[in-house]
């Protein structure tokens, strides 16, 4: 007996050692129960479905995606709705020379050979030709503009296209000169991607081709499409959701089973491979037919999106609600944004209740392996994007791993929201496949699906709602609850439920959340009123359903036990707080959870409270706040809520360690809005201090987020100060003498000294951008002049109009020398000239490119176009002295002579005051002014 068990002992600590050996944490599996799982269930792995991928764009030649783990084909249809890879072709002829046979199309100068040596011909004796230019990827995110390896950038591939049959099957064929050696008869017959699965690649000698391109071929456009992933964004996505041995080796995405469909919207000539007008649009419509023809659950997995200004009211969402409420059974998941740490930093379209968010978390192995951290448990990722005014992200999903990628990226780990997206997506395709294959005749809506990741999620330590959504996602957990409401018949008891409270931010002072950032002025005796109404996902006019109340925190309560709806009515909870909450600041967070008041006891809805407490820089602390021996583990935030007053001009933040204290942190600073405003670092092995000033400060609550680094070592301790200053410029006080007045809006007396730099000259102009139309500026950097910069805003309601913004500056070759766009409603892009050469004039054009949801869409875009002068023109003013007492103006001449160069008369000057301390030297603050000429 005890020889047996001394056996079974080694035995089982040798399946513990390979379970070690084996375990995969490139892509991490275990701690959301996909390990455990794939062993249990290995049938389980999304066969059945089919992933959408919305994106960049999927490479089916990489290896972990050209087969599923039932060895048929993985990528089985490829389509782009960008444009990138649109190439027109035109009628040819057939001309013979020189005992050669030619397709030739002489208005054009097409010419290749290989007519009537073809393995096909035209049913209809029509042909047409077109060519592929090289200089198609001349500003590819790839950086692959040489796709043949020639060391040439300007080749041209012909192809010619037509119709023909076979077994009496008429299709459309290609043939392209892939080799470039000006004939066609070598090259095979190439047909739309989906119908014979027809890929190919550049021959590269002795390397790897770039990438691996499909195409479609649309004669009723007279275009052929040819698609292929030159951003490796949406290839990485593909892998995590269903990778199949990935790199050739037992490495696997979350359903290695499910088949993938690349649907290209973001065209990767742009920033960051950006969405062009109607392109997510056109994609979502495609998906969404597929989803109705196919018997399989399809799931579209969307890693894209920016920064939201008016949560849930974009065009874009809006569009989407609607599509979703027309299709229940079409799955979408998306990325939460990568705005964050700051909360109200959820993007759009991920906002919206319809579709499925996540969040991004770094596995304790994956940070381990990857990243060499010494992490003992998971993290929420600092940049994973928080909700606010909406109850997003719906979960978190490991957001850092190794994956699949062209062989064009120099690296195959990158992390993202848009890494976690993909993995709730492989875990959708997973449990519809189970489903499907448990209950065949159960069809299974996307909401309740979201339902049941949300409710079977596992809650993190350490983190609130507004981090994590409901946890890190479960697919065990949701497995079982999933079996368990289907057993019960949830399905035809579903219902979902719109919510709507005060948000004094969002207009008319309502979201989906009670959300007040700003809690300072409450009194603890103010009732809160959040009022829900069915959306009608039963369809039966007659609903009666009563619902229990309960709160998660005890300083959050709910005046009501129980309440109910009756058919469409609305209903109302009110809630009171704890007054204790006020005293202390912070951010307090939580939930008031309704529950079916029957045995079952079901979760139907949620009710998510914010209320912030901000820190308040007044006269009593000397407008000015300390924080000492503050502690932080890797990886772990902390957050400083700060009341900025009217007539502050610029934030101090200083960070130190004393003495043999160690830090190393990140530091994030977010506006009112959530946009981040600053970040920076400190470590303390590199800087015993470190200062930082902030100036154009709007009034209301900024964030201050403090990270311990996730790569440090040890726990982290540091010393904060922050302080402001309200000297400060008064508006509209620059008159045409050249003259500013200067005022101390809090504080002690000042004493500073003033001096100035005439920087260049700007003027600002509006223009007006509509549908498929990009607005081109040209312009020149002379002699004199040192860079050109153009900073664009919209109004919030024009950004909702767009699903990206991009900005471009090219140069005379219409290579891009700026590749910029916006996430929120403002940004900018720039170019400094390259050459001091006095004669040199460099041409260049700056162009806007917003991608509207809708193509009838226009909005108006504000300019303010800046020319910087070369140090040798600039002119500063001489020092002044001035000072300063509490809500004392003075006026402050601003006289320069007139530069050497000229400039145009419709612009002017602007100038950097500088103001610094006449005690230490130091800055007070800075401003830009706008100056007329002298007169």
């Amino acid at each position: 007996m005890k020889k047996l068990l001394f056996v079974s002992l080694i035995l089982f600590a040798i399946n513990i050692l390979i379970a070690q050996q084996n375990e995969q944490t490139f892509i991490s599996l275990r701690n959301t129960g996909v390990e455990k799982f794939q062993q249990k269930f290995p049938e389980y792995d999304g066969r059945g479905t089919i992933i959408l991928v919305l994106d960049t764009g999927v490479d089916m030649g990489v290896d972990g995606l050209t087969t599923t783990s039932t060895g048929e084909i993985k990528v089985i249809d490829v389509q782009d709705f960008t444009g990138q890879g649109d190439i027109p072709f035109f009628e040819a002829e057939i001309d013979e020379e020189n005992d050669v046979e030619y397709f030739v199309n002489e208005t054009k100068g097409y010419k290749i050979s290989g007519a009537n040596k073809l393995q096909f011909k035209a049913t209809d004796d029509k042909y047409f030709i077109g060519v592929i230019d090289e200089t198609l990827w001349k500003n590819s995110g790839s950086g692959v503009d040489d796709v043949n390896g020639n060391k040439k950038t300007d080749d041209k591939f012909y192809f010619v296209t037509f119709q023909t049959l076979e077994n009496s099957e008429k299709f459309w064929v290609v043939f392209l000169d892939l080799n470039n050696n000006g004939k066609l008869d070598d090259e095979k017959p190439l047909r739309n991607y989906k119908e014979k699965f027809d890929s190919f690649t550049f021959p590269i000698e002795n390397s790897l081709p770039g990438f691996t391109l499909g195409l479609n071929i649309l004669p009723e456009n007279k275009i052929v499409s040819f698609y292929f992933d030159d951003g490796s964004h949406g290839t990485h996505c593909a892998g995590i959701a269903a990778g199949n041995k990935i790199g050739n080796n037992e490495l696997y995405g979350i359903a290695p089973g499910a088949k993938v469909m690349g649907l290209k919207l973001g065209n990767n000539n742009f920033a960051g491979g950006a969405t062009v007008t109607e392109s997510m649009k056109k994609a979502y419509l495609y998906a969404d037919k597929i989803s109705k023809e196919r018997k399989e659950p399809c799931i579209i997995n969307m890693s894209f999106g920016i920064g939201s200004e008016i949560e849930q009211h974009a065009d874009i969402e809006k569009f989407l609600d609607e599509l979703v409420k027309n299709n229940p059974y079409l799955y979408i998941s998306t990325s939460n944004s990568n705005e964050g740490p700051g909360l109200s930093t959820t993007g759009l379209p991920s906002s919206l209740n319809s579709i499925f968010s996540t969040g991004a978390v770094l596995a304790q192995e994956v940070g381990n392996d990857l990243y060499g951290t010494t992490l003992d448990k998971d993290i929420i990722l600092h940049f994973s994007s928080r909700g606010g005014e909406v109850s997003k992200p719906d979960v978190v999903a490991p957001g850092a791993c190794v994956s699949t990628v062209p062989n064009f990226s120099g690296g195959d780990r990158f992390w993202g929201t848009s890494m976690a997206s993909p993995y709730s997506a492989g875990v959708m395709s997973v449990l519809l496949g189970a489903a499907n294959v448990e209950y065949p005749d159960v069809k299974i809506p996307s909401r309740f699906l979201y339902k049941v990741l949300k409710e079977s999620a596992t809650k993190m330590e350490g983190y609130d709602f507004i981090d994590q959504g409901n946890g890190l996602i479960n697919i065990e957990a949701a497995y079982n609850l999933l079996k368990k409401y289907i057993d019960n018949d949830e399905i035809k008891n579903f219902e979902t439920y719109t919510t709507k409270a005060f948000a004094p931010n969002m207009p008319n002072y309502s979201a989906q959340n009670l959300y007040i950032r700003d809690a300072s002025f409450l009194n603890g005796n103010e009732k809160f009123t959040f009022r829900i109404t069915r959306d009608n996902t039963i369809d039966s006019e007659k609903f009666y359903r009563m619902f229990n109340l309960k709160s998660s925190v005890d300083w959050l309560k709910p005046v009501q036990k129980k309440v109910h709806i009756r058919n469409d009515q609305t209903t109302i909870v009110n809630a009171t707080i704890n007054p204790e909450i006020l005293k202390t600041p912070g951010l307090y967070n939580a939930k008031i959870l309704a529950s079916r008041a029957d045995n079952l006891a079901n979760p139907e809805f949620e009710l998510m409270a914010t209320f912030i407490v901000p820190y308040e820089f007044n006269s009593s602390n000397k407008y000015g706040l300390t924080f000492s021996n503050e502690k932080l583990m890797p990886g772990l935030h902390k957050r400083y809520f700060l009341k900025i007053p009217v007539g502050t001009s610029n934030l101090k933040i200083n960070i130190n360690a004393e003495g043999k204290n160690y830090s190393s942190l990140r530091y994030y600073l977010h506006d009112p809005d959530g946009r981040e405003k600053y970040f920076g670092m400190f470590d303390s092995e590199e800087n015993v201090n470190i200062s930082n000033q902030i100036d154009d400060l709007t009034p209301g609550i900024y964030e201050l987020v403090i990270l311990g680094q996730f790569t440090s070592l040890k726990e982290s301790t540091y010393n904060l100060n922050l302080e402001i200053d309200g000297t400060n410029i008064i508006e509209n006080s620059i008159a045409e003498k050249k003259s500013v007045t200067i005022v101390n809006y809090f504080g002690e007396e000042k004493t500073l000294k003033v001096k100035g730099n005439l920087q260049g000259y700007k003027k600002n102009y509006k223009v007006k951008i509509s549908g498929n139309n990009v607005h081109k500026i040209p312009f020149e950097l002379k002699n004199g002049e040192s860079k050109k910069e153009f900073e664009i805003s919209l109004s919030k309601e024009d950004f909702n109009k767009v699903t990206d913004f991009a900005l471009m500056i090219y140069d005379e070759s219409g290579k891009a020398v700026d590749v910029n766009g916006l996430s929120y409603f403002s940004g900018q892009s720039s170019v400094s000239k390259k050459t001091n050469e006095n004669e040199k004039i460099e041409k260049y054009e700056f162009v806007l490119i917003p991608a509207f949801a809708n193509a009838d869409a226009e909005l108006e875009a504000n300019i303010c176009e800046k020319t910087y002068f070369a140090e040798n023109e600039k002119i500063s003013m001489k020092d002044q002295n001035i000072t300063l007492f509490p809500f004392n103006e003075i006026k402050l001449s601003v006289n320069f002579d007139e530069p050497k160069i000229s400039k145009p008369a419709e612009t002017k000057y602007f100038v950097e005051l500088i103001f610094n301390s006449t005690n230490t030297n130091e800055v007070e603050f800075k401003k830009v002014i706008t100056i007329n000429s002298k007169e």
